[in-house]
């Protein structure tokens, strides 16, 4: 019982230290929104990584279906 205590602790506390990442996902011909603009992404981004003493590095951008695109952000170590 006291291993499987222990691997589940393990298990709880090496999830929290995986690599996180902020995604942004909007459509470019939407008039108006409350979501952020693109041109604010990075800005956003880099307060949610600063929360876990990280800085955010853009990755990449696709469209998706229905002429979504996504942005993807990585929080690495300073």
């Amino acid at each position: 019982m006291r291993i499987l205590g222990l691997i589940t602790i393990l298990l709880a506390l090496s999830g929290c230290a995986s690599e996180r990442s902020i995604a942004f996902i909007y459509y470019p011909n939407h008039p108006g929104s409350h979501f952020p603009r693109p041109d604010q992404f990075a800005a956003e981004a880099q307060n949610e990584c600063a929360k876990y003493g990280l800085v955010a590095v853009h990755e990449w951008e696709s469209v998706t279906d229905f002429q979504r695109v996504r942005s993807l952000w990585r929080c690495v170590p300073r």
